[in-house]
């Protein structure tokens, strides 16, 4: 059964995400031209329209980032308290599964968009080394502050950096989830309980955070690590309060 849920979601879910990829690589592949035109034309004027470009598509990329926190919880929305619940809570599967069947679309979803992100710049600059000369970048700045870091040492830090990232996604994702779950606990201000939750949820992450810095920062992956355990816990955690909610405590909207 979880195996079919995992199937729907994909189903319901893909063809948004695919929309945007698109759009993110199209977009990419026109900043890549105009540079290139830029090359042949090179007039003032034309400079300015490509700079624009260029800050577009940079805001572009941010919204993404935006879109791909919001729109899975917009869905949870619509599917779980919205209309559709009623058809969602009717259905012959556990909250767990169709939880976890979301978890794991969710978990799908973003390391997809982080590689069409990646690949999105790549191609937008025209330098397929582009975090490779990053990191070299990294090293020679350091070096000039007079510390001697290896090579595989900066990209495990940047790997690991990426991992807290992308769980750092998944935990927003899941802290508006299970906020909205909390709230829809009460029978009055629903949303308004949703927001008093969301920003305790925000508190807690925020104060575990801040100890962890406490701490020897120089450590970086010492704190990586940390942080994305923390990360991890919580996940956890949210989804299966999230599922307990549903479960016990459910009143659609």
């Amino acid at each position: 059964m979880l195996g079919k849920c995992i199937k729907n979601e994909f189903v319901n879910r893909s063809g948004l995400v695919g929309m945007i990829s698109a759009g993110v690589m199209l977009f990419a592949v026109i900043v890549l031209g105009l540079d290139k035109l830029y090359n042949v034309v090179g007039t003032t004027a034309f400079a300015v329209f490509v700079k624009l470009v260029d800050v577009m598509f940079a805001l572009a990329m941010f919204a993404v980032i935006v879109m791909v926190v919001l729109l899975p919880c917009l869905d949870f929305r619509n599917r779980f308290f919205k209309d559709q619940g009623y058809l969602t809570h009717t259905l012959p599967v556990k909250t767990s599964t169709l939880i976890g069947a979301r978890l794991i679309c969710d978990l799908v979803m973003i390391a997809w968009m982080v590689a069409v992100y990646g690949l999105a710049v790549c191609i937008a600059t025209g330098n397929f080394e582009v975090f490779s000369d990053f990191v070299g970048f990294v090293q020679q700045f350091l070096s000039m502050s007079g510390m001697i870091v290896d090579r595989s040492l900066i990209v495990l830090d940047g790997v690991l950096a990426l991992l807290m990232m992308w769980l750092g996604v998944m935990c927003n994702i899941w802290t508006i989830n299970a906020a909205y779950a909390f709230g829809h606990a009460f029978t009055k201000g629903k949303r308004i309980w949703s927001v008093v939750f969301f920003a305790l949820i925000q508190m807690i992450y925020g104060i575990l955070v801040y100890y962890v810095m406490l701490g020897d920062i120089s450590l970086y992956l010492v704190v990586l690590v940390t942080v994305t355990i923390i990360e991890v816990v919580g996940i956890a955690v949210l989804s299966v309060a999230t599922t307990l909610t549903c479960k016990h405590k459910l009143n659609l909207e």
